[in-house]
């Protein structure tokens, strides 16, 4: 482990980790099946679609987030995370019910054989690590042991 590393405070480091691990899966979900047509021969995936690009955009702006909050902590990365993830597993929510919608629709013809795939999923499970994890430490002070208080002047 670097020295750097061994400086950071854990809890630091767990949102630097699942910052970058929740963008790489918003990514990965993106690029996997969100359905498939004919028992799997003709996959959808997210990337086919602005819906999914615009995730797989967010995946990688979490990501390089998460390696810039590793490398130089800062607040606002923390809240850019939160606010991004919080977007984006809203956004991925709303599009798992549009994706019920059309599954429950094209499970009427017998011929095409719809299946659910896991890419959506994926993506809004690394949405909500993404988010929850930033959001956590959000309200917290970095080191409220240094605050100074001053006692009144008798007058």
């Amino acid at each position: 482990m670097c020295a750097r590393a061994r400086r950071l405070p854990s809890e630091e480091r767990r949102f630097a980790l699942a910052a970058v691990a929740g963008g790489a899966l918003m990514a990965l979900g993106a690029f996997l099946p969100w359905l498939t047509l004919y028992a799997g021969l003709h996959p959808l995936r997210g990337v086919m679609g602005w819906n999914g690009r615009v995730l797989a955009a967010g995946g990688a702006v979490c990501v390089v987030a998460g390696v810039w909050g590793w490398l130089r902590p800062a607040p606002g990365v923390r809240w850019v995370v939160a606010l991004l993830g919080g977007a984006l597993a809203g956004f991925g929510i709303w599009l798992i019910v549009q994706l019920f919608i059309t599954y429950r629709h094209l499970r009427a013809n017998p011929m095409l054989v719809p299946r659910l795939g896991p890419g959506l999923f994926i993506a809004v499970a690394g949405a909500l690590v993404a988010a929850a994890t930033a959001a956590r430490g959000l309200g917290r002070r970095a080191d409220s042991s240094a605050v100074v208080t001053t006692a009144p002047k008798p007058s």
